[in-house]
């Protein structure tokens, strides 16, 4: 551009930049995720006796979701009973054996060689009732891996598993989804995760309705497919159905320039500042076309709020009004 189009002044408005900034309310993808989709699984091979729960119905924590066959294990568990009590009648029988024993040593009755076989038999006795204990309580628990049940509060979601089937270990049976713990996850793109503190407001907006939430954290890495980054929110109150798909909604607390006073120059988007009689294009490098841009300026910057488009960098400008007057 020649010399004498940049002395050729023009007229402009001017405006501190707390005037005419805003504070757009930005917007993200969304979902009400649980923190528990799980699988209720067999942990014994024998037979589905009964199921106690159908898709769609809400258990409580404890409640027995699915009853199998444990007469076997029963069996097991009484076999297992009867050893303990076998093996502690023995070891009463060694304790007095072994008390006598000492006494008869102290008197001189028997040589110390057949106390040490009563010590003997006596660690041995103490042993087996430690053995049958742990074999009673592997039985015992056994049986309680026949009763399946619902380790939090949930909502059945499927059911895999039929009466009358033999299960296999790890075999699922029942998916359970938490219907306590829920969370929003939402995809932000980079550029706008500074805007989001513990402080914002944030709300979750699905099907019409809208639930306040509040940030819990952000993951600091970037998704390699998508390029977002992920962040979760917990609800504050009431919660929407897990699943449910929608959008977070929170305002920026950084001063954002509105679109009208922006202009592109030399492929760039940005916005023109008056210094001296002068405009001198400020860029605006997170700026995107339509969109308000994120401004790093001092509040009381000057900048040309109308006639902007006609300008170039460093022009000489008149005014049409008065420059505002700043605050001490």
């Amino acid at each position: 551009m020649s010399n004498s189009t940049l002395a050729k002044s023009v007229s402009v408005s001017i405006s501190n930049l707390s005037d005419v900034a805003i504070y757009p309310k930005k917007t993200a993808f969304a979902a009400a995720i649980t923190l528990n989709d799980t699988m209720v699984s067999a942990e014994v091979i024998t037979k589905i006796v009964a199921i106690n729960a159908e898709v769609g119905q809400i258990v409580k924590k404890g409640d027995i979701l699915v009853n199998l066959d444990s007469s076997d294990f029963n069996l097991a568990l009484q076999q297992a009973g009867a050893n303990l009590i076998s093996a502690q009648s023995q070891l009463k029988l060694s304790r007095k054996q072994l008390e006598r024993a000492e006494q008869l040593v102290s008197e001189g009755f028997i040589s110390p060689e057949a106390l040490n076989i009563r010590e003997t038999e006596h660690a041995e006795a103490q042993s087996l009732v430690a053995l049958y204990r742990a074999k009673y309580e592997t039985a015992k628990r056994t049986v309680a891996k026949c009763a399946l049940k619902a380790p939090f509060n949930a909502v059945i979601r499927e059911r895999l598993g039929q009466v009358g089937e033999i299960t296999t270990v790890g075999n699922p049976l029942l998916r359970l989804n938490d219907i306590e713990n829920i969370e929003v996850d939402a995809k932000l793109l980079p550029a706008d995760v500074g805007s989001l503190t513990k402080k914002s407001q944030i709300s979750f907006i699905t099907g019409g309705e809208t639930f306040p939430i509040k940030l819990k954290r952000i993951v600091p890495a970037v998704n390699e497919k998508d390029r977002n980054q992920t962040a979760r929110f917990e609800f504050i109150k009431n919660k929407p159905a897990i699943g449910s798909a929608g959008t977070i909604v929170w305002g920026t607390n950084k001063p954002h320039v509105p679109v009208d006073i922006m202009v592109q120059r030399n492929g760039e988007l940005g916005i023109f500042l008056y210094e001296d009689g002068n405009a001198i294009f400020f860029k605006l490098p997170e700026a995107s076309e339509g969109n308000p841009a994120l401004v790093e300026l001092a509040p009381d910057t000057t900048v040309i709020s109308r006639g902007q488009y006609r300008l170039q960098d460093k022009q000489a400008v008149t005014l049409s009004n008065d420059i505002p007057e700043k605050s001490e």
